[in-house]
């Protein structure tokens, strides 16, 4: 399976870098790519809506510097950054990163989604053009994260979804101060 995938990509993320299921899921992330198994990792998310402050760093560049620390290479990370829940984290990897890159091969690191019907609500989110595989994590899912699971689940149980229908349905970021860059982000 050496080199199986287009890219890793991980569907969750923290504003705190020092959570115990962040650090056990960089180290997990790490060793995917260390293995080979894909030479490019997507982190994810701007801020959780939850979130009233814009962090300093958004939950991807925090996850990217996590990998970093173990290693990954700089060149290898590329970070999506409009996302405030997972349905958003799904959208914008497709729209900024996956289809602009050609990148159809996924082994997905999200912590939850060996519980049905999650695999198939997500695989729904991205369609027939990826082939997805799935990564076990040990790491504990955070609360903002299961309540996206959950929310996930609500709003298109495992129907498969236009790209349209889901960028309508993805939570915008509650922040203050979010940098002009995303405040006014659509896609056509």
């Amino acid at each position: 399976m050496l080199g199986a995938f287009d890219v890793i990509v991980v569907l969750t993320g923290d504003p705190n870098p020092a959570q115990p299921e962040l650090l056990v899921l960089a180290d997990e992330v790490a060793a995917a790519f260390h293995q080979g198994l894909a030479p490019s990792v997507v982190t994810t998310g701007c801020c959780h809506h939850s979130l009233d402050l814009f962090p300093g760093r958004t939950e991807a560049q925090i996850f990217r510097d996590l990998l970093l620390d173990r290693e990954v290479p700089e060149g290898n990370i590329f970070c999506e950054e409009h996302s405030a829940d997972l349905i958003g984290r799904i959208v914008y990897s497709q729209l900024l990163l996956l289809d602009p890159c050609s990148w159809y091969h996924l082994l997905i690191f999200c912590p939850g989604s060996q519980n049905q019907p999650i695999q198939p609500a997500i695989e729904a989110c991205f369609g027939d053009d990826y082939h997805i595989s799935w990564q076990t994590s040990a790491a504990v899912m955070s609360d903002r994260h299961a309540a996206d699971l959950k929310s996930l689940l609500a709003s298109i149980g495992t129907h498969q979804t236009s790209q349209a229908q889901l960028q309508a349905l993805a939570k915008t970021c509650k922040a203050k101060g979010l940098p002009e860059s995303l405040q006014n982000f659509t896609h056509s």
